[in-house]
C-alpha cells in the first residue's frame, strides 16, 4: 500500500505562540482590574466630599456671664420717721349735682374747670415722673346724697392712700348783690394752720406760699394773698394741704381766663411746678426709681 494516498497529520502548536496569548490576556485582566479601582476610588471620594460639604460645624459660643443684681443701698431712716412714697392728691372741687360757682351768663361751671384744671396737673406730674390721683377724674362725686359727707371723704382718701401733699382745686365767686362785686379778680390761696406738721419746717402755710408764687409765675393773674381757714378738706387732711381759688368767675376779665384753655393750662403748669418745689422743700429722694420723703411717725 503506497503510503501517499493518506494525508499525514496538520502542522504541531508552537509553544511560543500560547505564551504570548496568555501574557496578553493578563495585561488585559489587569488593565480591566485598574480601571475598575480607579472608578471606584473616585466615586468614593465624590461621596465623601459630598459628606464633608453636608456638615456644618457649629461654633462654641460660650454662654453670657450672669450680671449681678444690684443690692440697694442701705437707707439710713432717721428716728421717729417712716419712710413713704411720694403719693400727691388732686382733689377737682364739686361735681355731679353741686355745680359751684356759676358764671352770670349761666354758661361756666366751676365743677367742669376744676376738672379740666385737675386733670391737667395730673398729667404734668405724671409725665415728670410723680404718683398723682385724683379725688375725681369724671363728672361724678364721691357722695352725691352728702355734700359734708363727701368732703370728708375726699380727705379721707389722701390719709388712706398716705398721700405726701393735697391740692384742691377751686374756681370763686363775689355775691353780685353787694356793690363792686364785678371788680373783685384774681388768685387766693387757702391753708388751715390748725394741724400738726409731718415734716420738719414745713406746713400747710409754707406750702401756699410756694404755691401762691409758681402759680403767679405761670399764668400772670393778680394774686389776693393767702388765707388762713378750717375748710374741711384743709382741716381733714394729714399731710399739708391748700386750696386754690383759681379766679373770679363773676369778673368779666377772670371769667374770659376761666374760658380759655391757655388760662387753665399755665394754671396747671403752676400748680404742678409748686408741688415739684414743695416735694424739694421736703427733701424728698428717688430711691431703686420711686420718689421718698421721711414723715413724722406721730403725724400718721
Amino acid at each position: 500500500m503506497s503510503l501517499s494516498k493518506f494525508p499525514g497529520p496538520g502542522p504541531r502548536s508552537n509553544p511560543k505562540n500560547r505564551v504570548i496569548l496568555l501574557a496578553a490576556l493578563l495585561v488585559f485582566l489587569l488593565i480591566v482590574t485598574a480601571v475598575t479601582m480607579a472608578l471606584s476610588m473616585n466615586k468614593n471620594a465624590g461621596e465623601d466630599s459630598d459628606a464633608e460639604a453636608a456638615v456644618v460645624v457649629t461654633p462654641f459660643v460660650p454662654p453670657p456671664t450672669p450680671v449681678p443684681t444690684p443690692t440697694p443701698l442701705p437707707i439710713d431712716i432717721p428716728e421717729g420717721k417712716t419712710m413713704e412714697k411720694v403719693l400727691i392728691v388732686i382733689d377737682p372741687g364739686h361735681g355731679e349735682s353741686d355745680p359751684g360757682t356759676v358764671s352770670p351768663e349761666e354758661d361756666l361751671y366751676e365743677k367742669d374747670i376744676t376738672l379740666d384744671i385737675g386733670l391737667k396737673v395730673r398729667d404734668i406730674l405724671t409725665e415728670a415722673g410723680i404718683n398723682t390721683i385724683l379725688t375725681r377724674d369724671n363728672d361724678k362725686r364721691l357722695d352725691d346724697s352728702d355734700q359734708k359727707h363727701d368732703l370728708w371723704l375726699r380727705a379721707q382718701l389722701a390719709n388712706v392712700s398716705n398721700a405726701t401733699l393735697f391740692v384742691s382745686v377751686h374756681v370763686n365767686a363775689h355775691d353780685l348783690k353787694l356793690k363792686g362785686a364785678r371788680q373783685v379778680n384774681g388768685m387766693e390761696v387757702i391753708y388751715h394752720s390748725g394741724k400738726q406738721s409731718m415734716y420738719d419746717g414745713f406746713d400747710s402755710k409754707g406750702f401756699a406760699e410756694i404755691m401762691a408764687k409758681a402759680i403767679q409765675e405761670h399764668n400772670g393773674i393778680n394774686f389776693r394773698g393767702l388765707i388762713n381757714n378750717d375748710f374741711s378738706v384743709l382741716r381733714n387732711t394729714r399731710m399739708p394741704a391748700v386750696l386754690v381759688e383759681t379766679a373770679f368767675i363773676t369778673n368779666q376779665e377772670d371769667y374770659k381766663r376761666l374760658k380759655s384753655d391757655e388760662f387753665r393750662t399755665n394754671t396747671a403748669m403752676g400748680i404742678a411746678e409748686g408741688i415739684k418745689r414743695a416735694l424739694e422743700a421736703i427733701q424728698a429722694f428717688e430711691y431703686e426709681g420711686d420718689l421718698y420723703v421721711f414723715k413724722q411717725v406721730d403725724s400718721q
